[in-house]
């Protein structure tokens, strides 16, 4: 008795702490009164007792009445939103999303001594120009994925995609210094050479290119280059590219000795035109373009609608289907809403802020400026021997935008009351994963992800409208096909083949007519589904005692018929009592009792007198 008490207090310590588990894992509560709010992933508190303004107004009186903690504040800001409208404003100036972003972005300032650079930023060097770089934040309209791509391996390429629409901005941070070096001279003799510099001009020219395809963009707006038109329906290469281009002037100064100084005897001055590239890309899948046909079969009984049946046809391939963000009713007081939302995360609090240093003395070899290759490698060996102060700066916080999927499948919204005796419901769903895995969020991002589904099709009973507008994440207009079809019944006969196994028919009810090619769902079957064949029949190898098959429905427009829903449910007789199994099992825990006295007992009692 006593060494058992070991194993129950142990047993009631992991009973206790489960609740203390699940309590620690539970997904944040939704917002008050449903509300959508702003996001920001990696603000936690930075002053005690504020929150930054990136929040709805309402997330002040939310803490108030609640009464929240400080170390509970910035978990009050995670939460999704929906992928096409998100109904806040953000900022002080109460700024859409896409408005905030790119405010935060202008908000930068550079100067021609210093160079600011993102920790991911590949900095390069030219003749004058120093810590150069061009790098991508996003795009005003896309949203970024780590979701898998369907069941292929999960890689570095795959994950870290850029979903964009064919028309968007893409933001970018441009950054680089000018060094010009001091005047410098050499003496030779009796003649002094003089050689100093004057930065005259300088400008960059920008381009944006989506596969094989590029735009250039205008200088006026550093921040942002615009494309319309993306023909990539592939997964492909976003590459920016900033030409920075100066205008140097040489002025070369020749001085001869006069007694104790320096008389000027001659001055020329030369042009001398240089120009460096940089560059940043992204992998990035353009979605409006890809195929997703959205078809809208309304089904009526007389002159009322029965229901309404959304089929979307189109790649399984996360990678290659373009994503469907809502269906709106025609009153635009409901909607479905599938399985994407979206959240806004700072990507970067931090950037490096580089000065030049240069030795205090140093001379350059006299060389004609004419001679602009010879000038042009002087230059470069010069800063070669320079050396960069860095300084640790903040970075203005822009957003980036991740797609994730915050439901297993889509949602009936409805904001009115219906004409119909009850409300909207979706009724039938047919789908499958688009990846085995969710999105994988920071450990202080207090949200739940899931696998993604991708739906064919869709069936809403309780409508008294048809659905106008179909719309996608970048919310783009999806052509959507509509049909009317009256309702044609279905019947579903069972006949037991044997102990094991028995045929399901599935027939027109008004003609007899079996119906091929047909999906019957089954529950306590082998197997979750089959397919009818030319009769119109499968058969099925039971699992349970009872099998249940379920005809979802289908329109056929070449008859203009919808063939409605049906079940039925086949009973099988239990296995015969099999004496020869109950008494082999006896035997079986017969021999175990038997092994338990010859081994175990004996030991028990030396180790009884023993003690």
């Amino acid at each position: 008795m006593t060494a058992s008490r070991p194993l129950t207090g142990l047993v009631l310590v992991a009973l206790l702490t489960l609740p203390v588990v699940s309590a620690v894992t539970t997904p944040a509560s939704i917002a008050p009164d449903n509300a959508t709010r702003a996001f920001l992933s990696d603000d936690r508190d930075p002053d005690s007792g504020s929150l930054p303004p990136f929040v709805l107004p309402t997330i002040d009186d939310v803490v108030r009445e609640e009464n929240s903690s400080l170390a509970n504040i910035s978990r009050t800001r995670d939460f999704t939103y929906t992928t096409t409208q998100p109904p806040y404003r953000v900022g002080p100036d109460q700024q859409t999303l896409s408005e905030y972003r790119l405010a935060q972005l202008e908000s930068i300032q550079r100067n021609d001594s210093t160079s600011l650079w993102l920790s991911d930023s590949q900095r390069s060097n030219g003749t004058v120009i120093k810590d150069a770089h061009i790098t991508i934040l996003g795009t005003a309209d896309g949203a970024r994925t780590r979701i898998g791509a369907g069941e292929e391996t999960r890689t570095a390429n795959q994950s870290e995609r850029l979903l964009i629409p064919r028309n968007g901005t893409v933001l970018t941070h441009l950054d680089y210094s000018t060094r010009l070096p001091n005047q410098t001279c050499t003496v030779t003799g009796d003649t002094r050479t003089c050689l100093s510099y004057d930065l005259l001009d300088q400008e960059v020219d920008r381009s944006v290119r989506i596969g094989e395809q590029t735009w250039a963009s205008d200088s006026e707006s550093p921040g942002q280059l615009e494309y319309d038109g993306a023909n990539a329906s592939e997964p492909t290469m976003m590459q920016v590219r900033a030409t920075i281009n100066s205008t140097v002037a040489v002025t070369t100064s020749t001085y001869v000795r006069d007694g104790g100084s320096w008389q000027l005897s001659n001055a020329t001055d030369e042009t001398l035109r240089l120009s460096h590239t940089v560059q940043d890309s992204e992998r990035i899948t353009v979605t409006t373009n890809q195929d997703l046909s959205v078809t809208q079969t309304i089904v009526r009984t007389e002159e009322d609608i029965d229901r309404i049946v959304l089929t979307f046809e189109g790649s399984q391939s996360l990678s290659e289907r373009r994503l469907w963000s809502y269906a709106q009713f025609d009153d635009a007081e409901g909607r479905i809403q599938n399985v994407w939302g979206v959240y806004s995360q700072r990507q970067y609090v931090n950037a490096t802020r580089g000065h030049r240093l240069f030795p205090e003395s140093y001379t350059i070899p006299s060389v004609s400026p004419r001679n602009e290759t010879r000038l042009a490698q002087t230059l470069t060996e010069q800063f070669e021997t320079a050396q960069t102060r860095q300084q640790t700066v903040a970075f203005p916080n822009v957003l980036e935008v991740q797609l994730i999927a915050n439901r297993r499948q889509p949602t009936l919204e409805w904001t009115q009351q219906t004409d119909a005796t009850s409300g909207p419901e979706i009724t039938h769903l047919d789908g499958s994963n688009l990846s085995g895995s969710a999105a994988p969020l920071d450990r202080h991002v207090n949200l739940t992800s899931v696998p993604p589904r991708g739906y064919t099709t869709i069936v809403i009973t309780n409508v008294d409208q048809p659905i106008t507008e179909v719309r996608d994440i970048h919310n783009d207009s999806i052509p959507l096909t509509t049909q009317t079809v009256r309702e044609q019944n279905t019947s579903l006969s069972t006949t037991v083949l044997n102990e094991t196994h028995a045929k399901i028919q599935l027939t027109d009810t008004a003609t007899s007519q079996p119906l091929t090619n047909q999906t019957l769902w089954l529950r306590g079957a082998a197997q979750g589904r089959e397919t009818t064949n030319a009769d119109g029949a499968i058969v099925v190898e039971r699992r349970d005692l009872y099998v249940t098959a379920s005809f979802a429905g289908m329109a056929d427009a070449s008859e203009n018929v919808y063939y409605g829903p049906v079940q039925a449910r086949v009973a099988f007789q239990p296995d015969p009592f099999d004496i020869y199994q109950l008494l082999t099992s006896l035997a079986g825990a017969l021999v175990s009792v038997i092994a338990f006295v010859i081994f175990f007992a004996p030991f028990a009692y030396m180790r009884k007198e023993g003690g």
